[in-house]
């Protein structure tokens, strides 16, 4: 059955690799936002009034994805706006405390763009450590994600054209078995060139001590 040509057990095996994918790829949203990036210059204060989990599957990966609403007062204007902040800005312990916070203009991978202000936490982790996170386990993951996704698309091909296509590869059976027999051909031409050799630097040895011991 694995090795089938139908095409209905084909597409389910291909859709099947490309869940696999998407779960790799939100595995590494889960692990790169669970490391938020902090701001050390904070220049406003939000007051949290509510929070609502929107996971367990979010543009941030696995798992919690709470979305809280909070009264933002700017430190140097004095002036106030509510505003919702999703990927985990703020928690339901944070419910009735006040918050610090950095906003602003512009993005960033950390950064909550709602519009177009930008948040981002006074507490987290360093610029540093986040870009590690993020390049470590980009590293880690892409393989694995880039083999299977090939294989996904393998998947929907025949039982035929598979092997067309590891032919173009790595050649028909008949053409690695040539190749096998040129390879064995070639190490042992190598091997009886090296016992010639020795074979002769042996004779040579043997004629000089015989001259030697003519003398």
């Amino acid at each position: 059955m694995w090795k089938s040509d139908n095409i209905a057990i084909r597409l389910a095996k291909m859709l099947g690799g490309f869940v696999v994918v998407a779960i790799i790829v939100l595995s590494w949203l889960t692990i790169v936002f669970s490391f938020p990036e902090k701001h050390d210059r904070p220049n406003g204060t939000a007051y949290v009034q509510s929070c609502e989990d929107t996971g367990p599957i979010t543009r941030r990966g696995f798992g919690h994805n709470w979305s809280c609403t909070a009264t933002i007062r700017d430190d140097k204007t004095g002036n106030t706006w509510t505003q919702t902040l999703d990927m985990n800005f703020f928690s339901p312990d944070d419910i009735g405390k006040e918050k610090r916070l950095t906003w602003g203009y512009g993005g960033g991978r950390s950064n909550i763009n709602t519009e177009k202000r930008t948040y981002t936490p006074a507490e987290g982790y360093s610029t540093g450590f986040t870009t590690t996170i993020s390049v470590v386990s980009f590293i880690v993951l892409l393989p694995p994600a880039l083999w299977m996704l090939a294989t996904s698309v393998m998947w929907s091909f025949s039982q035929a054209e598979q092997r067309k296509f590891w032919e173009k590869i790595h050649g028909t059976p008949e053409e690695r078995a040539a190749k096998k027999r040129k390879e064995l051909a070639e190490r042992e031409a190598r091997q009886a060139s090296r016992q010639r050799y020795a074979a002769i630097k042996e004779a040579r040895r043997k004629a000089k001590e015989e001259r030697r011991s003519s003398r």
